[in-house]
């Protein structure tokens, strides 16, 4: 059998908030992807590297032959090796032209000088930063605050190298149970920042859902959380937006018009309010920090009072590709669900009174909770959307309000629920 050889030199990547990576254009027909995994310098066979189609549920271990098979759905995907001592691997796999069988060696790990001299020390301000990265990695909301990072011991955090900047990478996969939805997740961390001063938070990796081996007692209750979890979500909302679902769905879209804020920045952004005075615990350093991606308060977007035509958004090529290509900001209300009371300081809504009912129907009482409000900016040409719910490149559209702040502990695989459609 005739095999292919790939090497591999590791890209860092970026992004505002969650990366959607491991694009898949339709869920039709099965293939098997049959492939080696081998040390790019000896040519040994690898056991036991972590093999997976990113931010899904599909992925295994390489055997003692450093063999592995995958069954992948019709479509683009990104294939991901991982190997504690070894560079992550990331390759992009189409069915289109998929070959009978691959051999990709991937390459150690150098260590440069600089980073071998970073004591990897469990002090006091450890603890603190390990408990502002899993606030700022993992979310708030009552998913996020089930999930547990297993091997904390694996992640290296620097605050001090830059003054008012936490980064964090990790030395080997992150281990993340999260008992609400029934995952364990092996996520490849690529790299993560939170500037402090500017109160932005940037990280790229690579998740792998596996699931958990659930009780017949836990099925439906486990079922109900990942429906919740994805209603309303950024998956949910591109998968509706790519087929012309908006409505049913039970999205809305605002048009904006910037104008001044009449209030000074800095003041607007140096406080949060806070529901409760148990919400603040001074205790704990996690719970001080400012809420991410809301400090640039210089102009306000107003929404206009009619609901916008979610298809003015996008544009389709003859071939059937949807692209967002709509430039301005806009609101996009889910009113299916509320926020959660966690998100309080965090709420769109609480920091622009302009759109505090947004969203709101007409004769509904006005003790009942407006839906979950995000913000949407396009900041290219032009973004792709793929059938299930991702889009390329993921760093060109900014999030801000209920879509940005769910983070890992309420993300869904992106064959969630493909096989239903």
């Amino acid at each position: 059998m005739k095999s292919y050889t790939f090497e591999y030199n590791l890209k860092f990547l970026v992004a505002f908030g969650i990366i959607w990576l491991g694009v898949t254009t339709e869920i039709l027909a099965q293939y098997s992807l049959k492939g080696r995994v081998v040390d790019a310098e000896t040519l040994e066979p690898l056991l036991f590297a972590t093999v997976f189609i990113s931010n899904s549920s599909i992925g295994t271990s390489t055997n003692k032959q450093g063999e592995f098979e995958l069954t992948i759905p019709e479509g683009n995907h990104e294939l991901i090796i991982s190997y504690i001592g070894f560079q992550t691997f990331s390759y992009a796999i189409s069915t289109k032209v998929l070959r009978p069988f691959y051999e990709f060696r991937i390459l150690q790990e150098t260590v440069e000088l600089e980073e071998s001299e970073v004591k990897e020390k469990r002090d006091k301000a450890w603890y603190d930063n390990l408990a502002v990265f899993k606030t700022l990695f993992l979310g708030t909301s009552v998913n996020a605050s089930n999930c547990e990072i297993k091997n904390p011991e694996v992640l290296i955090l620097d605050g001090e190298t830059v003054p008012g900047r936490l980064t964090a990478r990790a030395k080997d996969i992150l281990e993340i149970e999260n008992p609400n939805l029934g995952y364990n997740i092996k996520y490849v961390l690529t790299g993560f920042e939170y500037d402090k001063e500017q109160g932005q938070i940037t990280y790229a990796g690579y998740p792998y859902f596996q699931e958990e081996n659930l009780p017949k007692r836990r099925i439906k209750k486990v079922t109900e959380s990942r429906e919740k979890a994805y209603q309303g979500s950024v998956m949910h909302f591109m998968r509706s937006l790519y087929k012309d679902e908006m409505e049913s769905s039970g999205f809305k879209v605002f048009a904006t018009q910037r104008v001044l804020n009449p209030n000074s920045q800095k003041q607007a952004s140096s406080e949060i309010i806070w529901p409760d005075d148990d919400s603040k615990d001074e205790e704990n350093p996690a719970k001080q920090e400012r809420p991410v991606g809301f400090n640039a308060m210089d102009s306000l977007d107003i929404p206009f009072n009619e609901p916008f035509d979610p298809a003015k958004l996008i544009q389709k090529t003859a071939d059937g590709k949807v692209f967002i290509t709509y430039n301005k900001p806009v609101y996009i209300n889910f009113s299916r669900e509320i926020e959660e009371s966690s998100f309080f300081p965090y709420s769109l809504r609480n920091l622009n009174f302009t759109i505090r009912n947004l969203g709101s129907e007409s004769g509904e009482s006005e003790e009942k909770r407006p839906g979950q409000l995000s913000i949407m900016l396009l900041r290219a040409k032009a973004v792709q959307v793929f059938e299930n719910g991702s889009y390329y490149h993921p760093f060109d559209l900014f999030l801000q309000g209920y879509m940005a702040w769910e983070k890992i502990g309420d993300q869904m695989p992106l064959d969630y629920g493909m096989d239903n459609e």
